[in-house]
Protein backbone atom coordinates (compact mmCIF):
# COMPACT_ATOMS: atom_id res chain seq x y z
CA UNK A 1 0.00 0.00 0.00
CA UNK A 2 1.05 3.60 -0.62
CA UNK A 3 0.43 6.31 1.99
CA UNK A 4 1.29 10.00 1.69
CA UNK A 5 1.97 11.70 5.02
CA UNK A 6 1.62 15.47 4.73
CA UNK A 7 3.38 17.72 7.19
CA UNK A 8 1.27 20.87 6.63
CA UNK A 9 4.04 23.26 7.67
CA UNK A 10 7.25 23.98 5.73
CA UNK A 11 9.78 22.68 8.28
CA UNK A 12 12.18 20.28 6.53
CA UNK A 13 13.73 19.19 9.85
CA UNK A 14 10.34 18.28 11.32
CA UNK A 15 9.43 16.44 8.12
CA UNK A 16 12.62 14.41 8.32
CA UNK A 17 11.94 13.61 11.99
CA UNK A 18 8.46 12.35 11.06
CA UNK A 19 9.90 10.28 8.18
CA UNK A 20 12.54 8.69 10.43
CA UNK A 21 10.14 7.76 13.23
CA UNK A 22 7.40 6.40 10.96
CA UNK A 23 9.86 4.30 8.97
CA UNK A 24 10.62 2.43 12.20
CA UNK A 25 7.01 1.32 12.72
CA UNK A 26 5.47 1.04 9.26
CA UNK A 27 4.57 -2.34 7.85
CA UNK A 28 7.04 -3.93 5.47
CA UNK A 29 4.61 -3.63 2.56
CA UNK A 30 3.76 0.02 3.26
CA UNK A 31 5.37 2.61 0.99
CA UNK A 32 5.50 5.94 2.83
CA UNK A 33 6.02 9.30 1.18
CA UNK A 34 6.45 11.95 3.89
CA UNK A 35 6.22 15.43 2.41
CA UNK A 36 5.77 19.02 3.53
CA UNK A 37 4.29 22.10 1.95
CA UNK A 38 6.50 24.24 -0.27
CA UNK A 39 4.77 27.45 0.84
CA UNK A 40 3.14 28.50 4.09
CA UNK A 41 4.02 28.84 7.77
CA UNK A 42 7.18 27.26 9.18
CA UNK A 43 5.08 25.96 12.07
CA UNK A 44 1.36 25.96 12.87
CA UNK A 45 0.75 27.70 16.18
CA UNK A 46 -2.46 29.66 15.57
CA UNK A 47 -5.70 29.58 13.60
CA UNK A 48 -4.10 32.07 11.20
CA UNK A 49 -1.20 29.69 10.57
CA UNK A 50 -3.63 26.85 10.02
CA UNK A 51 -5.59 28.81 7.41
CA UNK A 52 -2.42 29.75 5.53
CA UNK A 53 -1.36 26.09 5.41
CA UNK A 54 -4.54 24.72 3.85
CA UNK A 55 -4.17 25.77 0.15
CA UNK A 56 -0.79 24.03 -0.28
CA UNK A 57 -2.01 21.04 1.71
CA UNK A 58 -4.96 20.61 -0.66
CA UNK A 59 -2.62 20.64 -3.66
CA UNK A 60 -0.74 17.71 -2.11
CA UNK A 61 -4.03 15.86 -1.51
CA UNK A 62 -4.90 16.33 -5.20
CA UNK A 63 -1.45 15.03 -6.14
CA UNK A 64 -1.95 11.92 -3.98
CA UNK A 65 -5.27 11.24 -5.73
CA UNK A 66 -3.77 11.65 -9.21
CA UNK A 67 -0.85 9.38 -8.35
CA UNK A 68 -3.17 6.67 -7.01
CA UNK A 69 -2.08 6.59 -3.39
CA UNK A 70 -4.21 4.43 -1.11
CA UNK A 71 -4.46 7.02 1.65
CA UNK A 72 -3.28 10.36 3.02
CA UNK A 73 -2.48 11.36 6.59
CA UNK A 74 -2.66 15.07 7.41
CA UNK A 75 0.03 15.22 10.05
CA UNK A 76 -0.89 18.41 11.87
CA UNK A 77 -2.52 18.29 15.30
CA UNK A 78 -5.60 20.41 14.74
CA UNK A 79 -6.41 18.63 11.45
CA UNK A 80 -5.99 21.63 9.11
CA UNK A 81 -8.08 21.29 5.96
CA UNK A 82 -9.38 17.83 6.88
CA UNK A 83 -12.99 18.25 5.75
CA UNK A 84 -11.97 20.11 2.59
CA UNK A 85 -9.45 17.40 1.76
CA UNK A 86 -12.11 14.71 2.09
CA UNK A 87 -14.41 16.64 -0.23
CA UNK A 88 -11.87 16.60 -3.07
CA UNK A 89 -10.61 13.06 -2.51
CA UNK A 90 -11.61 9.57 -3.58
CA UNK A 91 -8.98 8.01 -1.32
CA UNK A 92 -8.89 7.74 2.46
CA UNK A 93 -7.93 10.98 4.25
CA UNK A 94 -7.01 10.77 7.93
CA UNK A 95 -6.38 13.55 10.46
CA UNK A 96 -4.11 12.75 13.38
CA UNK A 97 -6.12 14.69 15.96
CA UNK A 98 -9.52 13.24 15.05
CA UNK A 99 -8.07 9.72 15.03
CA UNK A 100 -6.17 9.90 18.30
CA UNK A 101 -9.01 11.59 20.22
CA UNK A 102 -11.40 8.79 19.32
CA UNK A 103 -8.84 6.12 20.18
CA UNK A 104 -8.09 7.84 23.51
CA UNK A 105 -11.79 7.81 24.43
CA UNK A 106 -11.72 4.01 24.11
CA UNK A 107 -8.72 3.48 26.40
CA UNK A 108 -9.58 5.21 29.66
CA UNK A 109 -12.15 7.26 31.53
CA UNK A 110 -10.37 10.58 30.84
CA UNK A 111 -7.61 11.85 28.58
CA UNK A 112 -5.39 14.93 28.66
CA UNK A 113 -3.76 16.69 25.72
CA UNK A 114 -0.26 18.16 25.86
CA UNK A 115 0.19 21.17 23.59
CA UNK A 116 3.41 23.13 23.09
CA UNK A 117 2.24 26.74 23.20
CA UNK A 118 -0.09 28.24 25.77
CA UNK A 119 -2.27 30.18 23.33
CA UNK A 120 -3.40 26.89 21.74
CA UNK A 121 -5.07 25.64 24.93
CA UNK A 122 -8.49 27.17 24.05
CA UNK A 123 -8.22 25.71 20.53
CA UNK A 124 -7.79 22.21 21.93
CA UNK A 125 -10.96 22.55 24.02
CA UNK A 126 -12.83 23.77 20.92
CA UNK A 127 -11.52 20.88 18.82
CA UNK A 128 -12.50 18.26 21.40
CA UNK A 129 -16.02 19.77 21.50
CA UNK A 130 -16.11 19.68 17.69
CA UNK A 131 -15.55 15.92 17.80
CA UNK A 132 -18.13 15.60 20.62
CA UNK A 133 -15.64 14.01 23.02
CA UNK A 134 -15.60 16.65 25.76
CA UNK A 135 -16.93 14.19 28.37
CA UNK A 136 -13.61 12.34 28.15
CA UNK A 137 -11.37 15.43 28.40
CA UNK A 138 -9.58 15.81 31.74
CA UNK A 139 -7.39 18.77 30.80
CA UNK A 140 -5.12 20.47 28.30
CA UNK A 141 -1.60 21.06 29.57
CA UNK A 142 1.20 23.03 27.91
CA UNK A 143 4.94 22.51 27.70
CA UNK A 144 5.30 26.28 27.13
CA UNK A 145 7.68 25.83 24.20
CA UNK A 146 7.44 27.04 20.62
CA UNK A 147 7.08 24.24 18.08
CA UNK A 148 10.47 25.14 16.55
CA UNK A 149 12.01 24.83 20.02
CA UNK A 150 10.45 21.39 20.53
CA UNK A 151 11.92 20.31 17.20
CA UNK A 152 15.35 21.80 17.87
CA UNK A 153 15.84 20.76 21.52
CA UNK A 154 14.37 17.27 22.06
CA UNK A 155 16.00 16.80 25.47
CA UNK A 156 14.40 19.96 26.87
CA UNK A 157 11.13 19.08 25.16
CA UNK A 158 11.07 15.58 26.69
CA UNK A 159 11.67 17.06 30.14
CA UNK A 160 8.82 19.56 29.71
CA UNK A 161 6.54 16.84 28.31
CA UNK A 162 7.24 14.63 31.30
CA UNK A 163 6.46 17.46 33.72
CA UNK A 164 3.20 18.38 31.99
CA UNK A 165 2.11 14.74 31.66
CA UNK A 166 2.79 14.10 35.35
CA UNK A 167 0.55 17.04 36.31
CA UNK A 168 -2.17 15.79 33.96
CA UNK A 169 -2.11 12.37 35.61
CA UNK A 170 -1.65 13.36 39.26
CA UNK A 171 -3.71 16.56 39.40
CA UNK A 172 -6.25 16.20 36.57
CA UNK A 173 -6.98 12.48 36.77
CA UNK A 174 -5.91 11.64 33.21
CA UNK A 175 -5.71 7.93 32.43
CA UNK A 176 -4.58 8.55 28.86
CA UNK A 177 -2.16 11.27 27.72
CA UNK A 178 -2.02 12.55 24.13
CA UNK A 179 1.14 14.10 22.66
CA UNK A 180 -0.61 17.05 21.00
CA UNK A 181 2.11 18.07 18.56
CA UNK A 182 3.73 16.23 15.65
CA UNK A 183 7.14 17.43 16.86
CA UNK A 184 6.69 15.24 19.98
CA UNK A 185 6.75 12.08 17.86
CA UNK A 186 8.78 9.36 19.57
CA UNK A 187 8.24 10.48 23.19
CA UNK A 188 5.20 8.36 24.06
CA UNK A 189 6.84 5.10 25.16
CA UNK A 190 9.21 6.77 27.63
CA UNK A 191 6.47 8.89 29.19
CA UNK A 192 4.12 5.90 29.42
CA UNK A 193 6.74 3.76 31.16
CA UNK A 194 7.60 6.52 33.62
CA UNK A 195 4.01 7.43 34.60
CA UNK A 196 2.29 4.07 34.23
CA UNK A 197 -0.49 5.36 31.97
CA UNK A 198 -1.32 4.97 28.30
CA UNK A 199 0.39 7.65 26.21
CA UNK A 200 -0.61 8.10 22.58
CA UNK A 201 1.43 9.56 19.78
CA UNK A 202 -1.09 10.86 17.22
CA UNK A 203 1.16 10.32 14.20
CA UNK A 204 2.14 6.76 15.05
CA UNK A 205 -1.39 5.84 16.11
CA UNK A 206 -2.89 7.24 12.91
CA UNK A 207 -0.42 5.43 10.68
CA UNK A 208 -1.35 2.05 12.16
CA UNK A 209 -5.10 2.79 12.01
CA UNK A 210 -4.72 3.96 8.40
CA UNK A 211 -2.91 0.80 7.37
CA UNK A 212 -5.74 -1.27 8.84
CA UNK A 213 -8.48 0.80 7.22
CA UNK A 214 -6.85 0.55 3.80
CA UNK A 215 -6.58 -3.22 4.24
CA UNK A 216 -10.30 -3.33 5.08
CA UNK A 217 -11.21 -1.20 2.06
CA UNK A 218 -12.71 1.58 4.19
CA UNK A 219 -12.98 5.13 2.87
CA UNK A 220 -15.06 8.16 3.81
CA UNK A 221 -18.53 8.40 2.27
CA UNK A 222 -18.97 10.67 -0.72
CA UNK A 223 -22.67 11.17 -0.05
CA UNK A 224 -23.54 14.30 1.92
CA UNK A 225 -20.83 15.73 4.18
CA UNK A 226 -17.84 14.82 2.01
CA UNK A 227 -19.48 14.99 -1.44
CA UNK A 228 -17.40 16.53 -4.20
CA UNK A 229 -17.80 20.33 -4.43
CA UNK A 230 -20.04 21.59 -7.25
CA UNK A 231 -18.14 22.27 -10.45
CA UNK A 232 -17.57 25.98 -11.00
CA UNK A 233 -15.03 28.47 -12.20
CA UNK A 234 -12.42 29.54 -9.65
CA UNK A 235 -10.37 32.71 -10.10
Amino acid sequence: MRIMVINPNTSESMTEHIRTELTKIKRGDTELNVVCAEKGPLTIESSYDRSLAVPELLKLVQKANKEKYDGVIINGFGDPGLESAREISDILIMGIEETVLHIASMLGAQFSILTPVRNLIPNKYQEVRHYKLEQWLASVRTTAMAVTEVDADPDKAKSRVMEAAKLAVEEDGAEVVIMGCAAMLGYAAEVSQSLGVTVLDPTATTLKITEGMIDAGIVHSKRGLFAFPPEKEYK
